[in-house]
């Protein structure tokens, strides 16, 4: 069914420009981690999921494929009946943390519905310049707070990573994964505008082309994503910055294919502009750091210890988990003596999930990410716009870069992957028959 035509001119702008805010507005409070900063988070987008859904009462609205519906849903009802006070007890270990997860996770399910309406109505191209704006951001404000000396962030001190860029994150990780994330999208936008600025066949090139309102509107695109490129190789993010530097290279490869050669000039112009900052603070740090990932990873109390021990913790309650939120709480007891740090996270989310979501958790996760898959391949096939690809890459960055950290745990980054998984459905339903 298709959506497009007079339907989408009548859609409501609104929908969309609350969103963009979102998006913009989420990570700014410390990725919206702490007890504030996920309350307005969580505020804003059950706020806009209730105007969307009023909207829905009126009008024919586009939704994701029944499975993923399903599957959202049914990861909600499970986390509400693991704290409801069963005759043998509560599923949750930590019911208030079980609930508190409930709260974020209904916030993001309504985010993935909005998306996938306003996508389809509007396109996802005004999303795309939030996305990129919020990118740039980071980037600078991440690069700032290195390059002074004084890390701080809105006035805090920062307690950790102080020789990385975290922009208005506290982990940067995070911050290299939100930045993975959007920046293909930008680079699909810089792309899209560059086509425009391109003179057609037989006609007179001139510099004045350049120049022009979408010369200047092409410049203005690559400067922010440089800035936020800039940001995102001063994370010293091992994953994030192979991911987020290989699916920005995919944008570029799946979109110019045999006219390669111009983009490849000014993509090494921009990356090279970007790797300014490195290059002044220490690009050995970064290579420091990629050449001691093998031994991180296997060493003893590592990663790959901590990812043992969340098995065992799965194993135990392998049905309905530990109740979702629980981590930090039920892991200690799976802990085995080499593992000395404290772990509020499993750094794998799809391991996180099994535990504190068991079996079930997972088959609900399967129906939303096997439509998903399908539209995002479809999306770097053919026929779609040059934002779209970026934004199905993003989201490849992104679901790649949560088998070895928790993304998804960060409420402003969990909101830019469910905005790209609403971008793919939506786009499916403007092109479909």
């Amino acid at each position: 069914m298709s959506v497009g035509g007079a339907a989408s001119t009548r859609a409501p702008a609104w929908l969309e420009a609350g969103l963009a805010l979102l998006v913009i507005a989420a990570p700014l409070p410390f990725g919206a981690v702490g007890p504030g900063g996920r309350t307005l988070f969580e505020i804003g987008a059950l706020l806009l999921t209730a105007a969307w859904s009023l909207h829905a009462l009126w009008r024919p609205t586009p939704l994701p494929p029944r499975p993923v519906v399903a599957g959202a849903l049914g990861l909600l009802a499970l986390a509400a009946l693991q704290i409801v006070p069963w005759p043998g007890g509560r599923i949750s270990v930590d019911p208030g943390a079980t609930a508190s997860a409930l709260r974020t996770g209904a916030a993001l399910v309504g985010i993935l519905f909005v998306a996938t309406s306003v996508v389809a109505w509007r396109g996802g191209t005004r999303l795309g310049h939030a996305l990129l704006l919020s990118a740039g951001f980071q980037g600078l404000y991440g690069v700032m707070v290195v390059a002074s000396g004084h890390p701080f962030i809105w006035g805090v001190p920062k307690t950790a990573y102080l020789e990385s860029a975290t922009g208005t994150f506290i982990n940067r990780n995070n911050y290299a994964a939100f930045l993975a994330a959007t920046l293909p999208v930008g680079a699909g936008l810089l792309i899209a505008a560059a086509r425009r600025v391109a003179p057609r066949p037989g006609a007179r090139r001139s510099w004045l082309i350049v120049l022009g309102n979408d010369g200047s509107r092409a410049l203005i695109l690559g400067l922010v994503a440089a800035t936020g490129l800039a940001g995102l190789l001063l994370s010293l993010s091992r994953a994030g910055t192979i991911l987020g530097l290989a699916a920005i290279a995919l944008t570029g490869a799946v979109l110019l294919r045999r006219r390669a050669w111009p983009a490849v000039a000014i993509a090494a112009l921009l990356a090279a502009l970007a790797a300014i900052p490195l290059l002044d603070i220490g690009a050995e740090r970064l290579t420091g750091r990629l050449a001691a990932s093998g031994e991180e990873l296997t060493t003893a109390g590592g990663r790959l210890s901590v990812w043992h021990d969340t098995i065992e913790m799965a194993a135990a309650r392998p049905a309905t988990g530990a109740g979702f939120g629980t981590f930090t709480w039920a892991f200690p007891r799976y802990r085995s003596a080499v593992v000395r740090l404290h772990y509020t996270h499993a750094h794998e989310d799809l391991l996180q999930l099994a535990a504190e979501g068991g079996l079930v958790a997972l088959v609900l996760l399967a129906l939303v990410l096997v439509p998903l898959a399908k539209v995002t391949i479809a999306s770097l096939g053919g026929g779609a716009d040059p934002p779209t690809r970026g934004a199905a890459l993003g989201l490849c960055a992104l679901l790649l870069h949560a088998l070895v950290d928790f993304p998804f745990h960060i409420p402003a980054v969990a909101l830019v992957g469910c905005v790209l998984a609403g971008w793919m459905f939506g786009a499916r339903w403007t092109s479909a028959d």
